[in-house]
């Protein structure tokens, strides 16, 4: 089954670029300085605490409700109308300063039923489409919306995200996480189909512009490839966003057996490594008379200058594999000849294997020897 989302992006089908008045743009929508109905709200615990405060994300505001978190219950009426950094306090005193969230911070804080592509993910694969405003970009994989957010975003907006996800369920849980950050400004640009990548590709018409970038999120992208490949520019870039190293070789394996016209141009595993730098007290150098508490002088910024030192070293924190990243890009124009997936055996090793996309890579794309992003 295939579906088409909102018609009203029709024109992303048209053989010609999105054209956008930004004459028409709200202004409105981009007043971060207050909260309005409708927007989705981080509350920082005012507690202070060394690493940092605890937050949470509620939204979208709508007066009359409230709110219950760990701390007691939020009435929306209180944050409706007011600006931002302003202090609200739940039904048992405790407070909390309001922000508007960071795409990161929504993306990590909303519930979702499925694994988001994380910000480390995300940004670099923001990076490796080499995006612009006139982007016209195809997604396979939705998800929950998160890398759309991130795609729509960088093209905004003049540009144009098409995604395809083959369970209405995620495309609809996206549609309204997509709506609810940031007043929904990335909306109308983009266009959300359910069913295969086949069968919503092939729907279209046939001179439909071919996509400036395409990245899959599916685990095993290779069975689209025959569909998808044509519908990319000449010179355009292509992410698979894989979680295995295995995935990642029957991938390259595919590409050269069946002699796509695709160069690999790096795989990458993207690592954040956070860091812990903030002040401290040297015990030894304090006046032994007066009693004190480490927490309380650096929280209230009063460590005696002959006392002050600074703590720099990795944080205790967790940092785990996600997935990993390849970057394709197109060098030639296919034949419309398809492929037979059936017929795919990852331990075998084509002729052709030897001296295809090696050789294409060494004489396209010497500028991309040994680089990492």
């Amino acid at each position: 089954m295939m579906m088409i989302c909102r018609k009203s992006n029709s024109k992303i089908y048209q053989n010609v670029r999105t054209i956008v008045d930004t004459t028409k743009i709200i202004i409105e929508k981009f007043d971060k300085t207050k909260f309005f109905e409708g927007d989705t709200v981080v509350l920082r615990d005012t507690t202070k605490k060394i690493k940092g405060p605890r937050i949470s994300l509620i939204g979208p505001l709508k007066k009359g409700s409230k709110t219950e978190n760990y701390s007691g219950i939020i009435y929306h009426d209180s944050i409706i109308g007011k600006s931002i950094r302003s202090i609200v306090k739940t039904n048992k005193e405790k407070s909390f300063t309001l922000h508007f969230p960071t795409l990161d911070e929504y993306v990590l804080k909303i519930s979702r039923r499925t694994t988001p592509i994380y910000p480390k993910d995300a940004n670099t694969i923001v990076a490796l489409l080499d995006l612009y405003p006139y982007s016209r970009i195809l997604e396979a994989g939705t998800g929950n919306g998160s890398l759309t957010l991130y795609l729509a975003r960088a093209i905004y907006p003049t540009g144009h995200i098409h995604t395809i996800d083959i369970n209405a369920d995620s495309i609809r849980k996206a549609q309204k996480n997509i709506e609810q950050y940031f007043r929904g400004i990335y909306y109308n640009n983009i266009t959300f189909s359910t069913g295969s990548c086949s069968d919503v590709l092939n729907s279209l018409p046939e001179n439909t512009e071919k996509y400036d970038g395409v990245v899959l999120d599916m685990p095993e992208p290779w069975l689209e490839l025959s569909t998808i490949t044509p519908k990319l520019k000449l010179d355009g870039f292509m992410i698979c966003y894989l979680p295995n190293i295995t995935q990642i070789l029957n991938l390259i394996k595919f590409i050269r057996e069946n002699k796509f016209k695709l160069a690999t141009i790096q795989v990458l595993e993207v690592q954040w490594r956070p860091w812990e730098v903030r002040a401290t007290v040297i015990r030894s150098k304090m006046d032994e008379n007066i009693a004190f508490s480490v927490n309380k002088l650096v929280m209230d910024n009063k460590i005696p200058e002959k006392a002050l030192a600074y703590v720099c070293r990795p944080a205790h924190m967790p940092s785990s594999h996600t997935a990993f990243l390849i970057q394709l890009k197109k060098i030639e124009e296919d034949s419309c000849e398809k492929v037979d997936v059936q017929n795919f055996d990852d331990t075998e090793e084509s002729e052709y294997s030897k001296n295809s996309e090696d050789s294409d890579r060494s004489n396209d794309f010497n500028d991309f020897s040994g680089s990492s992003k």
